[in-house]
This record gives C-alpha cells, sequence and structure tokens, in this order.
C-alpha cells in the first residue's frame, strides 16, 4: 500500500475517531445520564465518565503496545552501512546544581557506545560560573582526549576587547578543539541555550553522523545512544527521537515538583522535527 494511501487513511481513522468521541462527550454531557449514583448524588458515575475511562483505557493500551515494540529484548542493530556511525553528545549547562552536574557527566561516561564525543558548552563564562569547568575537569578531563576553552564570545556577539582577528581565531579555536576531542568543555559569553546549541551544532558541523542533547541535570541511561541510534536506522523516515523521560531514582533530589535529574532511554521515535536555531549563519 503506498505511503501516502496509508497517511490520508490513518487521517481519516484518527479524525472519526475523535469526532466519535467528542460526539458521545456531548450526548453524555447533554443527557446527563448516569449509571450508578448515591442516595443524594454526592457521588456518582455516568456515560461522560464511562467514555473518558473508555479513552484513557485505549490510549493506554497502544501505548504498553508501542513501548513494548520499542523495547524489546534481542534486536539487532541494522545500519544502513557497514561502517560504524559517529555521535556526538551536547550537553547545554546554565548555572547547574554542582550534583546534577556530576551525575550527569558520569552518566555520560558510562554510555556504551564506542567513541562517543561529548561536548558540554557553558552558557557564561565569568568567575562565578568557573565550578562547572572545574567539575568537567573532576569527572571527565583527566584523559588526554579531553579540551577546554573559556571563549570571551559567542558566534553572534563579541566580547569585550575583542577584535574581528580574535573573534575569528576563537571560532576557529572552538571548532578545532570540539573536532579534535573526545570530551571538551567550552564556556562562552552568555547568551541562551539557543546560543550554547548553536555552538556545539557549529563546531561539529559534519564530523559527525549523528547528534545526541541533553540538558546538565539529565542522567543518561547507559544504552540511550544506541537506542536513539537504533530507531534512526531502522526507520528512514524517522527524522528525530526522543527521550522516555522517567522519574529519580531514590536518593535524587526533586525541588518545586519538577524532576531536575531524569533517567533518558531514547526508544520513542517521534515524528520528523526540524530543529530551528532561529539566528542567521
Amino acid at each position: 500500500m503506498p505511503v501516502q494511501l496509508t497517511t490520508a487513511l490513518r487521517v481519516v481513522g484518527t479524525s472519526l475517531f475523535a469526532l466519535a468521541v467528542l460526539g458521545g462527550i456531548l450526548a453524555a454531557y447533554v443527557t446527563g445520564y448516569q449509571f450508578i449514583h448515591t442516595e443524594k448524588h454526592y457521588l456518582s458515575f455516568g456515560l461522560y465518565g464511562a467514555i473518558l475511562g473508555l479513552h484513557l483505557l485505549i490510549q493506554s493500551l497502544f501505548a504498553f503496545l508501542e513501548h513494548r515494540r520499542m523495547r524489546r529484548d534481542g534486536r539487532p542493530l541494522k545500519l544502513a552501512s557497514p561502517r560504524q556511525r559517529s555521535v556526538a553528545l551536547c550537553i547545554a549547562a546554565y548555572q547547574e546544581d554542582p550534583d546534577y552536574l556530576r551525575k550527569c557527566l558520569r552518566s555520560a561516561q558510562r554510555i556504551a557506545f564506542p567513541d562517543l564525543k561529548v561536548v558540554m558548552v557553558v552558557d557564561g563564562n565569568r568567575q562565578e560560573d568557573a565550578y562547572m569547568l572545574d567539575i568537567f575537569h573532576e569527572v571527565l578531563g583527566s584523559t588526554e582526549q579531553a579540551g577546554f576553552f573559556v571563549w570571551r564570545s559567542n558566534f553572534h556577539e563579541a566580547g569585550e576587547g575583542e577584535t574581528e582577528a580574535s573573534l575569528q581565531e576563537g571560532m576557529d579555536r572552538v571548532r578545532n578543539l570540539v573536532r579534535a576531542s573526545t570530551f571538551s568543555c567550552i564556556m562562552q559569553k552568555w547568551g541562551g541555550k539557543r546560543e550554547v546549541m548553536y555552538t556545539a551544532f557549529k563546531a561539529l558541523g559534519d564530523s559527525v553522523d549523528y547528534i545526541q542533547v541533553c540538558d546538565s541535570d539529565t542522567v543518561l541511561d547507559p544504552a540511550c545512544t544506541i537506542e536513539m541510534l537504533r530507531v534512526l536506522e531502522e526507520d528512514p523516515q524517522v527524522g528525530g527521537v526522543g527521550g522516555d523521560v522517567q522519574p529519580p531514582g531514590k536518593g535524587m533530589a526533586v525541588e518545586d515538583d519538577q524532576v531536575q535529574a531524569a533517567q533518558v532511554i531514547a526508544t520513542e521515535a517521534w515524528s520528523i522535527h526540524q530543529y530551528n536555531i532561529s539566528r542567521e549563519q
């Protein structure tokens, strides 16, 4: 069956299902029919609740089936060509909690993927940001393959005292350092997360086949990279892979009802997404 026809049928089927659910909910709301209720109607279970419960059950069933399919054990990795794919992990850091940053870098160190390149870009180059570079040295900087650079500028804004020549020299140094080092850390002039990601992407260029990204408060599963690669290589229509984010394990802190660290297993394929930096190169 042609891909266009399959897509059209899925769109039509999904739309009809959505209309059926909407119609059922409206009918239940209008009629107010109830299956069971207490004497004074303090508690009741009606048609409206039944339809919502059925909808939730169907969604959960399909999510479970898809998750089980993606997590099947023993599936061989199918590569499009015999050569080993190259992957770079880009970590965006900004005034991160020291414990979370250590956990993130240690988890990156444990990723089971050969020759994985790790690039950490710190959004800030002031003295109060230097502790993140110290943590990088502590966890990843003890090998000859590690390198760092404190940059007064970024790719879109020159730092204080920079000339056009020194700015270009800084760009070249960032690019050469990232491509030559297995583990690299760039501290640059503050510019926001998009500027951090731009630096990593611009420096890597086409030197790797795939780029994996995460924040500096993320704990990565050792199999995350190979699972990401598995999905991308098995289906040529998949252009991006999202993470299966799980709550933190015992002993990991949670603040302000937000999970500050999470285990990520890149097993669920999302629709094709285009990462738009919204900047002129």
